[in-house]
């Protein structure tokens, strides 16, 4: 059975909670629900004393064995947490834990990221000499390949983060491969009467005998957040993280905005919330929060601002349009990929200017709002993979094009892609040309 934090905490208040327990998954809910329970098993008055807490990378092992053979001070149990905990990994997961330096380099966690280095060079079996040899640039792009790519922005970041860890004094001459063996004796001959011990690791391979011991032996929070096929936090995870973050703070969002917020938001939980203490500081005392908020202060993280120059070109708005297309372009995205999108959105926009004029005609008008439309039109639901309210915001912008604009539209189109794939013209001046072609006023 897969435990949730709920139940972890309901059975922790009731007496019922485990002694050993090991967390892992998303970085943002780990950190959560690692707070949380611990502000249920150690009350703040008996933590000076009832709680000690080490770094799984750099603390030996006989450190922390020492402290479980402790008894506690005061009465009640003694919890000793472990965080960073690097007893789970597995050479399978070498791609996995290479993209994972990379991108908390990345992301400006620095120290994170050299730690996970060490961890990843000690698990492929680097001797502290070998380490002691990668000085100077040349080094760096071996040591790319290892992380996953030799491309030059990857070999740039390693040989940044390689002057970091050297600047530092990093080495590996901490013991690997021990600390999980002994882990694993004492999970097998058990805890002290009076001791709980939460471990929380940042990546695990599921198929370790450490692992699988645990599950046993212990319980386990696996608080891995779903993803979709785009390597996206899924859309319901999303949605109910929002909806949560907005009661806590007693804020209303607008229908457009929320689907604002769901196209930028990434692949982690802890960009989205950041993303969002930073439009609740910016809104401040203000009730609402508007799509203009959203488009000022939430950083795209997926791929919303394609949806932005999506609606800018579907409200024929030339000006705000070619502004999205030249921050898409600035960021790297190709115009063929973004020609593609396009098509796709103009195709779906005809559908629905067909469906308007034949099978519900007389049923839609642009008056309608969005309860109207979900109770009248949706019965069968949206087409596979179009969320209800874009499928609305499809009916609203339908009602700006005819059904001769769209096809011509598609001629247009099609004239670009030959453009872009034959011609010299430069694709930027080529884009443009199309979007102020398709925003042009009847």
């Amino acid at each position: 059975m897969k435990r949730t934090l709920e139940s972890v905490l309901a059975d922790i208040r009731n007496g019922k909670g485990p002694s050993l327990l090991l967390l892992h998954g998303d970085d943002y809910r780990v950190h959560s629900a690692g707070r949380a329970i611990l502000d249920l098993l150690v009350p703040p008055e008996k933590r000076d004393f009832n709680l000690e807490r080490f770094d799984g990378r750099a603390a030996p092992w006989d450190e922390i064995e020492a402290a479980l053979m402790t008894p506690p001070f005061f009465s009640g149990a003694k919890t000793v947490v472990i965080e960073n905990a690097p007893y789970f990994f597995s050479r399978e997961q070498r791609g996995e834990l290479g993209a994972k330096v990379l991108q908390l380099w990345g992301e400006g966690k620095k120290e994170e990221a050299a730690r996970l280095l060490v961890d990843l060079l000690l698990l492929e079996g680097w001797t502290q000499e070998r380490w002691e040899g990668l000085k100077g640039p040349s080094t760096a792009g071996r040591l790319a390949a290892l992380l996953g790519g030799e491309e030059r922005e990857v070999v740039e970041q390693v040989e940044a983060l390689l002057a970091f860890c050297h600047a530092g004094g990093m080495n590996l001459t901490r013991p690997k491969g021990g600390e999980g063996q002994r882990l694993m004796e004492l999970l097998e001959r058990g805890l002290p009467p009076w001791d709980i011990l939460l471990i929380i690791a940042s990546q695990v391979d599921r198929r370790t005998r450490l692992y699988k011991g645990f599950g046993e032996k212990g319980w386990v929070l696996d608080l891995t957040v779903e993803k979709d096929r785009a390597g996206r936090i899924s859309r319901e995870l999303l949605a109910e993280f929002l909806d949560r973050r907005l009661k806590e703070v007693g804020k209303r969002v607008e229908a457009q905005a929320r689907e604002m917020i769901l196209e930028r938001a990434g692949e982690e939980l802890w960009a989205v919330h950041q993303e969002l203490e930073k439009l609740f500081l910016y809104v401040g005392a203000e009730p609402w929060i508007r799509a203009q908020d959203v488009e000022e202060i939430f950083l795209d993280q997926g791929e919303g601002w394609v949806f932005d120059l999506l609606r800018s070109m579907a409200e024929r708005k030339p000006v705000e349009a070619l502004r999205h297309l030249a921050r898409l372009l600035s960021q790297g995205d190709h115009p063929l990929k973004l020609l593609g999108t396009i098509v796709g959105e103009v195709r779906r926009l005809l559908a629905v200017r067909q469906l308007i004029e034949n099978e519900l005609s007389g049923m839609w008008t642009k008056e309608m709002s969005y309860p109207q439309f979900q109770r009248d039109l949706l019965q069968n639901g949206p087409p596979p993979g179009l969320h209800p309210f874009r499928y609305y915001m499809t009916f609203k912008s339908a009602e700006n094009f005819t059904t001769q604009e769209l096809i011509r539209a598609l001629e247009r189109i099609h004239r670009t892609d030959q453009r872009l794939k034959s011609s010299g013209q430069p694709p930027r001046i080529a884009m443009e040309r199309l979007i102020l072609e398709m925003c042009q006023k009847r």
